[in-house]
This record gives structure tokens, C-alpha cells and sequence, in this order.
């Protein structure tokens, strides 16, 4: 019977759960395709070295503002799906707790647009996310079904960390390439998130963990 529970566990997965799962990527995407449009028709703002939130404080700001929080919205559901996902094993609470406080953390960059508080969110939702990285790479070392994964994980963490460094140097520096490293942060986070849920959506399980 309990074999028999296994195998159900890791072979059905709900419509609603498969959406939630989904939300991670498909956030993740729209608040990229509408950050970069709206930058781009923005005539008084510059992409390569301005950040992503001084887009709020452009003319019809109230947009980058709603895509903070449409973005947090996808990410807390995208934690729910991962907690449906996981069942048990290392990370099976905290991965989708601190998903959730990452959904939570965007949705207030796009409440609060004044400094220090803005940068403090901001910095503390890309410490959530390299915890979550860290947190998946042990996971995923455990785990001979995504053994290599860990590995990929940790160079995507050390690529954003790296972008994140360069970020904070730009911004000391007045360096014109400021929004530029910051993005490619976010960008490695989003190329690793398109890859881990098209690997979820072709079968690949993450959990139960046999005990």
C-alpha cells in the first residue's frame, strides 16, 4: 500500500497544481516582457543605467508599480505549487516559505517607491533567492533524479551573485551599466526557473523523498 501511495504521489498532478507550478515562469516572463517595453518606450529613461524600479517614478510609473505586484502575485502562487510539488524531504516547507516571501517582497516594491525602503525590499528579495538556490542545490544533490541539477544551480547562483556585485559596484560608481547588471540577475533567476518548470511539466518529479 505504501509503494502503491509512491507511485500515486509521483505520477498524478492536479490541473490547479500544474498551474501553480506554472506561475513561476509565466510571472516571471510577463514582468520581463513588461519591464523591457515599458523602459523602452519611456523617452526620458535609460535602460543600461537606470534600475528597474525608477521606472515608477517615470510618467505612468503606476505600470512598473502593478507589474511589481502582478509579479509577486505569480511568484506566491508559484510557492504554493512547490509546496503541492515537494511533499516531504529537505526544503519541502522552507523552499515554498521563502518563495512566498519572494512573491511577498515584489508586491511591496511596487507598494513602497521611496528610498531606503525600496532598496531594502529589493535587496532582501535577491538574498531569499539565492537561499532558495542554495536550498535547491542540496536538495537536488540528494536526488538521483536531478542530480545534475545541482550543479547547474550552483553556477546559476555564482552567475547572479556576480551580477549582483557588479550591480552594486555600478551604482557606487555612477557606471552606466547599472540596469544592465541588474537585469542580468534577474535573468539568470528566470532562464533557471524556464528550465526547472519545463523539466516538472515533462514528468519529472521532486518529491515524495523516500524516507
Amino acid at each position: 500500500m505504501r509503494e502503491q501511495n509512491t507511485i500515486t504521489l509521483t505520477t498524478e498532478r492536479s490541473r490547479f497544481h500544474t498551474f501553480l507550478l506554472c506561475c513561476g515562469i509565466t510571472g516571471s516572463a510577463l514582468f520581463l516582457i513588461i519591464n523591457f517595453t515599458f523602459a523602452a518606450v519611456s523617452p526620458n529613461y535609460d535602460m543600461a543605467r537606470q534600475s528597474i524600479g525608477e521606472l515608477q517614478s517615470e510618467p505612468h510609473g503606476w505600470i512598473q508599480s502593478v507589474n511589481f505586484i502582478l509579479a509577486g502575485i505569480f511568484m506566491a502562487g508559484f510557492g504554493l505549487g512547490l509546496r503541492k510539488e515537494m511533499i516531504n524531504g529537505l526544503g519541502a516547507v522552507s523552499l515554498p516559505v521563502i518563495q512566498i516571501f519572494v512573491g511577498v517582497c515584489f508586491t511591496l516594491l511596487g507598494l513602497l517607491n521611496h528610498e531606503p525602503i525600496h532598496s531594502a525590499v529589493g535587496f532582501i528579495a535577491m538574498l531569499l533567492l539565492l537561499t532558495e538556490f542554495a536550498i535547491f542545490a542540496c536538495r537536488f544533490s540528494r536526488d538521483p533524479r536531478w542530480k545534475d541539477w545541482a550543479t547547474y544551480t550552483i553556477l546559476s547562483a555564482a552567475l547572479m551573485i556576480t551580477m549582483l556585485v557588479l550591480d552594486s559596484w555600478a551604482r557606487m560608481n555612477n557606471s552606466a551599466y547599472t540596469g544592465i547588471f541588474e537585469r542580468a540577475a534577474l535573468l539568470t533567476r528566470v532562464i533557471w526557473t524556464l528550465f526547472f518548470t519545463v523539466k516538472l511539466l515533462a514528468g519529472v518529479r521532486l518529491g515524495p523523498v523516500k524516507a
